[in-house]
């Protein structure tokens, strides 16, 4: 068993909100620690966790990241809330938005998944999918026809509902009770 690693002295401390922009660390390199914001160059977490990233490469092991903006960001057996980033990979793990030009998902979760390529290798779940191309076999729960419907679906619910109020504020400004069935 190795011992935890601290996070370089250049990763902003939780209590620094009005502190000036640090300087990129080279690397960061978490072991069963967590952090609340960093910037860096190349992060690995390993059984960790960090609130808000901006780095060139981060890889995600068994942990998991609030947001990032990154490069290339890697999520194995992890989770990450939100990955805005040139290329993104996750193989058994979780994301929560992805916004990048490449997305790879390897047997993974994802709720929504903007990109220019999606490639799905193996079995993964994606909530909602915008992309130009994707190479494999995937089925989003909301994809531009769903989308398209959800959008009728609820203008008409809302029309009927705007109607349905002012209908009756008209009344009660006539001094016409609310209509009752008898």
């Amino acid at each position: 068993m190795t011992a935890p690693s601290t996070p370089t002295p250049t990763a902003a401390p939780h209590d620094a909100e009005h502190a000036a922009e640090p300087e990129p660390a080279s690397a960061i390199r978490l072991d069963r620690r967590g952090i609340g914001q960093a910037t860096a160059n190349d992060v690995e977490v390993r059984l960790g966790g960090i609130g808000a990233l901006q780095a060139e490469d981060v890889f995600v092991q068994w942990g998991g990241i609030g947001a990032t903006r990154a490069d290339t960001v890697g999520v194995e057996f992890g989770a990450i809330g939100a990955a805005f980033a040139g290329e993104v990979r996750v193989t058994q793990g979780f994301a929560g938005s992805i916004l990048a030009r490449e997305a790879t998902l390897e047997q993974g979760v994802a709720r929504t998944v903007i990109a220019q390529r999606v490639a799905i290798n193996r079995p993964s779940a994606i909530g909602i999918l915008i992309a130009q191309h994707v190479h494999g076999d995937v089925r989003p729960i909301l994809d531009w026809r769903g989308a398209l419907a959800a959008g009728a679906v609820i203008g008409v619910g809302a029309a009927i509902g705007i109607a349905v109020r002012t209908g009756e504020r008209e009344a009660r400004r006539r001094g016409i009770g609310p209509i009752r069935p008898r």
